[in-house]
């Protein structure tokens, strides 16, 4: 219903700078060096009236015939076959190039409404380096400095609300019939993280069954958080993509940094995360990368299932090796959700949704005090807390601190001088007792105050 707005131009020339100021938002990645954006990516922009568009930024034309600039081109097609108005962006400090020429030429096979925005006009003295892509032919020409947030104003309230205003005029009426008709249905954000080269890019278009994402055998293909919407069974997802988290100990440069900075923003947000392994490469050891990952992700308090990709590389011999090597690995992680696919082959995937839909409502469970009273007599009756200078710690109440993450408090005497073991030996407990296997339990614990000092 909402219109979309695409940017379009060459590599560097400022797409992903003006994403970021129209979006209010830092979520594309932007840097001196060209080719960092590769994926369509899609953001709401809020205007004042309370009108509001979808905004799309997209890798710039690159016309080399890489595997990976091949495959961003074609997703650059699609952005501007389902667009609606078309943002042509321009480098107005190295003036007009044959490649615009040749952008134009697609743009206007499409036959849609666009604007051409001249960007980087900050410092320009020679304004006939400015006129020159008055030759472009197109009607509506803007001047602006998206890093110097210049003409931006202009661009809004002269060009952008009168096209908003326009646009929802013919749409109002159809988004009146359908608002009756729609049931509030909040869509559920899935995160995939995982080492480079895992398969997270295929297992997304694989779920979409679209070429969404752009893949290669290339580790690192994907640099920025890609999120995408899927119906499935008549139940809103976000699938997010991210980009590979790689060994500690290699250097790495600025993007690779902002990139991982990126991935762990995502897990925070997300409701679920799907930490991808690549079977054919971890069948003699699950890399700490990987454990350092669930580490981040029970930390986060967010839900977990593993998905083992490339299932179907292995052979009999070989699955059951690495199905004993990861229950061993891993034994004393907080999950049990563990699911084998090929995402390639689009094998098993689809049972993720199932996966996902009942750890999500294990999540939303409400635990009344009774029932955690009950678990937490049974774990001390099992095993009894440690004697501290001939006095035995007590642990008195217990209730829930909230759902999600989901954070037990319990209250007692002494409880400072709980071990690590205990407290592990408890929250193993809690799991079992509750049955939320993949959600992590926090644990907090309260000293009793003694009215008496």
């Amino acid at each position: 219903m909402l219109p979309i707005i695409v940017l379009i131009g060459r590599t560097n020339v400022g797409k992903s700078t003006l994403f970021n100021i129209l979006t209010k938002k830092r979520n594309a990645l932007v840097s001196s060096f060209s080719g960092l954006t590769r994926d369509r990516n899609y953001e709401f922009c809020y205007l004042e009236k309370n009108k509001k568009f979808i905004l799309t930024d997209t890798a710039g034309f690159d016309f080399e015939s890489k595997v990976i600039q091949k495959q961003a081109y074609k997703q650059t097609l699609i952005a501007m076959k389902e667009a609606d108005l078309i943002f042509f962006v321009v480098n107005a400090r190295e003036g007009i190039l044959p490649e615009e020429y040749e952008i134009l030429k697609k743009i206007r096979k499409y036959q849609k409404e666009s604007f051409l925005i001249i960007n980087k006009i900050d410092g320009i003295k020679e304004i006939e380096k400015i006129n020159e892509f008055y030759s472009l032919g197109l009607k509506k020409n803007i001047k602006i400095s998206a890093s110097h947030n210049q003409g931006i104003n202009h661009l809004i309230n002269k060009y952008l609300i009168p096209w908003i205003e326009c646009k929802f005029k013919k749409i109002k009426l159809q988004k009146k019939i359908e608002e009756k008709e729609e049931i509030e249905n909040v869509p559920i954000k899935i995160a995939c993280i995982g080492k480079p080269n895992v398969g997270k890019s295929t297992l997304i278009n694989a779920l979409i069954m679209q070429n969404r994402i752009i893949t290669s055998n290339i580790p690192g293909t994907t640099l920025d958080t890609i999120s995408v919407p899927i119906k499935y069974n008549n139940k809103n997802y976000i699938l997010i993509d991210t980009a590979g988290a790689s060994k500690k100990k290699r250097k790495k440069n600025k993007i690779e940094q902002i990139s991982i900075i990126k991935t762990l923003q995502a897990v925070e947000t997300t409701d679920i995360a799907l930490l991808i392994i690549d079977a054919k490469n971890e069948q003699k050891k699950i890399c700490n990368q990987n454990l350092l990952l669930i580490n981040i992700i029970e930390k986060c308090g967010k839900p977990l299932i593993i998905i083992i990709n490339k299932w179907d590389l292995l052979n009999f011999s070989e699955k059951n090796k690495f199905k004993e090597l990861i229950n061993y690995q891993l034994k004393n992680s907080f999950f049990s959700n563990m699911h084998f696919i090929s995402a390639i082959k689009s094998k098993g995937i689809f049972k993720i949704f199932q996966l996902v839909e009942n750890i999500y409502q294990s999540t939303k469970k409400q635990i009344n005090t009774s029932t955690l009273m009950q678990i937490m007599k049974n774990a001390i009756k099992k095993h009894q807390p440690p004697m501290i200078n001939g006095r035995r710690i007590k642990l008195k109440y217990i209730h829930l601190g909230s759902t999600t993450p989901m954070k037990i408090i319990i209250h007692g005497n002494q409880t400072r001088y709980l071990s690590l073991t205990y407290k592990k030996y408890l929250k193993n407990f809690f799991h079992e007792a509750l049955q939320i296997n993949g959600v992590p339990i926090k644990i907090q614990f309260k000293e009793t105050k003694n009215p008496y000092i």
